[in-house]
């Protein structure tokens, strides 16, 4: 088990804070989120190597071409 920094600064809105949590819990390989000294960064426990937690965060972040801040304005 590894511990990992998880940035989450692009997680502005409550919802999107919210499902980053939920994706945390139902991830099989998460062992424990923690919150650190950062605001927008947690301590993940993670069972597993860097590359699956780096593929598995990924799948967490919106994709950057699509969610652009003032794209609906």
């Amino acid at each position: 088990m590894s511990v990992f920094e998880l940035d989450i600064s692009w997680a502005a809105t409550a919802w999107e804070r919210r499902s980053v949590q939920w994706a945390l819990v139902a991830c099989d390989q998460v062992r424990g989120v923690f919150v650190t000294a950062r605001e927008d960064v947690l301590a993940v426990l993670f069972d597993g190597d860097r590359w699956t937690f780096d593929s598995f965060i990924r799948t967490l972040q919106p994709d950057p071409t699509i969610y652009r801040k003032g794209a609906l304005q």
